[in-house]
């Protein structure tokens, strides 16, 4: 330091950080009081400075307690720098010191300031570790000791001070902020006036502050009450000159009610609320305008939608009117016949008597009978052409392996004897089915040779039809030898392969056993037990399905099917798989529209069976005969949305629906024990599936 003298003082504020700034100056050589006041003491200095003199003349300071190790120093100045202390190196007159001196075993100067060279260790350059100042700086927030150079007065030289910075911490308020919208910065704003706690104020000593440096300024307007002249403090008002640009003239004095008018902030505030009410009000407008719209849209969506699926189920009628091919199909020709009949009939009423009328209906029996003639014909050759189909398509499934879903849905295969036997005996099936006969193009001796395996493979079957089957390959066999054509084998062939098919299907270990028969109360004839049709509401099963068939259908029942697979549909997205809709057959729907509702709608009395459903009277619990209403498809849609239906619906409505449900609980009375029995036997599981989850 080049001073004679020392000089001690301290500045005593608040630092950017949030911290107490007191700055203290130590004395030099002679022991002065700081600020010489009364009750000033002098300042002894207990710490040493010590700076650090990097490489490019770089030179960093810190102050030390004398009793620190230089081993402590390293460990503090490697932290600052983030390296670690075994790469750094500390010398003092290019001499490298140990790590257990103490500073105060140092050269230290007067002014306790100690020089060290900071260097690197030859590891450290060989791993290219360096000393970043910005590291170092980026972690400083305010040095301990700084220089301060003092001007020299009246010819006398600069001096040097070495300044102590007191950095203390005080908590400070949150006073609001921002935050950049580009980056996601946040700033605080800045509370720098806060002065130090009074207590710290009170001691003794003089400390210069960042208050005392603080200039406030503050601008006020004052208004005289009237308007009056003012006298000049004798200024040449005549000859200063007026800057260039408009001049400013005085105003009379306004009162505060002109002024109130003048302003009238009641009327503006009243025209801004004004026009926001008009404004809110054009937006409700419009937002309900887009909302009406939206609505009309899918309004006409839906009734498009609508009319399209009737325009389909209308031509999908129409097309299996003109081709039927499944039974439901013929059923309904069988029906519309029934019903073209009964038209006849009372027109033949209305218009003969006596002899005219007899022979008007034996022409419409004979009309009648042609028309029944045709469509069993027709049901017949339809039959014949997919029996082949069904029979290829039962042996294919026959012979597949058992599939189900297991652990984490994963799709199990197992092969069981009865597929594997079943499969072997399909090739058979299929190589007898596709082969020539010699007047075809087709190898005698092949062919005799596939029957004589044949016979060898049926011999080991248990099974009552194969002694028949192993007859009817003999006698082809020999009728091969007598070189007989196509056409006369045709039916030996079809023979043949109707009994291993046979064969194939039934189980071996019950093919010995006596199947369940029981005598038709129409043909007479021992059927077995599941050629009977069965639905719910029957006490016996005493009628076979074949003479079912020939009494023929007198009403349409896909369109009871229709309402059957819309009921089990809801259930099935409602969750309710236990309900009676998956037990109940269409005959049963007819019965419930038909007997029970009358085949109308509750409400508006439409008669149109395809426009019928039976949706949920309760929509709170599953659908049962006794828990349904008879309603249209739109009627349907506006009752599954009422929560409350005796505010809906008139006493009389409820007392009459009331009532057809207590019959259809009298008539589907046993639909409990067929439940119990259809979830006993594990069959509930198959419901609503697509045979692949379980």
């Amino acid at each position: 330091m080049g001073g004679e003298e020392g000089e001690s003082f301290s500045v005593a504020g608040t630092s950017a950080s949030g911290g107490t700034l007191s700055i203290s100056v130590p004395g030099g050589g002679s022991s002065s009081t700081a600020g010489g006041g009364p009750g000033a003491r002098t300042t002894c200095r207990k710490d040493v400075t010590v700076k650090f003199h990097l490489m490019k003349a770089q030179v960093v300071a810190h102050a030390y307690p004398r009793q620190h190790t230089l081993e402590e120093v390293k460990e503090h100045i490697a932290c600052k720098f983030q390296v670690k202390s075994k790469f750094l190196v500390l010398r003092q007159a290019g001499a490298e010191l140990p790590g257990h001196r103490r500073l105060e075993e140092l050269c230290v100067s007067e002014y306790n300031v100690c020089d060290l060279e900071l260097l690197l260790s030859e590891v450290a350059r060989e791993e290219n570790v360096q000393l970043n100042l910005k590291l170092y700086y980026r972690n400083l927030t305010l040095p301990d000791i700084i220089t301060v150079r003092i001007a020299g007065e009246d010819g006398k030289p600069s001096r040097d001070v070495v300044v102590e910075i007191e950095n203390q911490v005080i908590t400070k308020p949150f006073v609001g902020g921002y935050i950049n919208k580009q980056n996601n910065v946040e700033y605080h704003h800045a509370f720098t006036q806060t002065g130090p706690p009074a207590d710290r104020l009170a001691r003794p000593g003089t400390k210069f502050s960042r208050d005392t440096q603080t200039v406030c300024e503050r601008t006020t307007t004052t208004t005289i009450p009237r308007s009056q002249a003012v006298q000049h403090s004798g200024l040449a008002v005549a000859e200063r000159k007026v800057p260039d640009g408009p001049c400013r003239q005085p105003l009379p004095y306004e009162t505060a009610q002109e002024l109130e008018r003048r302003k009238d902030v009641a009327g503006k505030v009243l025209l801004i609320q004004r026009n926001f009410r008009r404004v809110l009000w054009q937006r409700l407008v419009k937002k309900s305008a887009a909302e009406w719209r939206a609505l009309q849209q899918r309004q006409q969506a839906n009734e498009a939608g609508a009319q399209e699926s009737k325009t389909h189920a209308h031509n999908k009628t129409a097309v299996a009117r003109a081709y039927p091919k499944t039974n439901e199909e013929f059923d309904a020709l069988f029906a519309q016949i029934h019903c073209w009949k009964e038209n006849e009939m009372k027109l033949i009423r209305e218009k003969y008597s006596g002899a005219p009328k007899i022979a008007e209906m034996n022409i419409l029996l004979d009309k009648e009978i042609q028309l029944l003639n045709g469509v069993e014909r027709q049901r017949r050759a339809i039959r014949r052409e997919q029996l082949e189909e069904v029979v290829e398509r039962q042996l294919v499934k026959i012979s597949e392996p058992k599939r189900w879903v297991g652990y984490n849905n994963r799709v199990i295969e197992m092969e069981t004897p009865q597929t594997q036997r079943a499969r072997f005996l399909l090739v058979y099936y299929r190589r007898l089915k596709m082969a020539l006969p010699p007047s075809a193009g087709g190898d005698p001796q092949e062919h005799m040779a596939l029957l004589d395996e044949l016979a060898d493979v049926i011999v080991q079957e248990n099974h009552p039809a194969t002694e028949e089957l192993e007859n009817l390959l003999q006698r082809e066999r020999k009728l091969l030898l007598c070189h007989l054509r196509t056409e006369d084998l045709s039916i030996l062939r079809k023979r043949q392969l109707t009994l291993l098919a046979d064969i194939i299907r039934t189980d071996p270990e019950k093919a010995r056993e006596r199947p369940v028969t029981k005598l038709c109360r129409k043909c007479k004839k021992l059927r077995p037990a599941n050629a009977f049709t069965v639905h719910t509401r029957q006490r016996s099963a005493d009628v076979c399905g074949q003479c079912t068939s020939l009494l023929g259908s007198t009403v349409d029942i896909a369109v009871y099917r229709s309402i059957l697979r819309a009921i089990r549909r809801d259930e099935r997205k409602r969750g309710s798989l236990a309900s009676y809709a998956f037990i109940i057959q269409e005959n049963d729907i007819k019965h419930i529209v038909e007997n029970i509702w009358h085949g109308h709608s509750v409400i508006s009395n439409d008669t149109d069976r395809a426009d019928l459903m039976l949706p949920r009277w309760n929509v709170a619990q599953d659908w049962s005969p006794w828990n349904c209403i008879c309603l249209t498809e739109q009627e349907t849609r506006a009752h599954l949305k009422l929560h409350r239906l005796d505010r809906f619906y008139q006493p009389s409505v409820l007392k009459e629906i009331q009532s057809k449900h207590a019959l259809a609980r009298s008539v589907f009375g046993q639909l409990r024990e067929i439940d119990q029995e259809f979830t006993e036997s594990g069959d509930w599981w198959q419901v609503g599936l697509d045979e692949k989850l379980v």
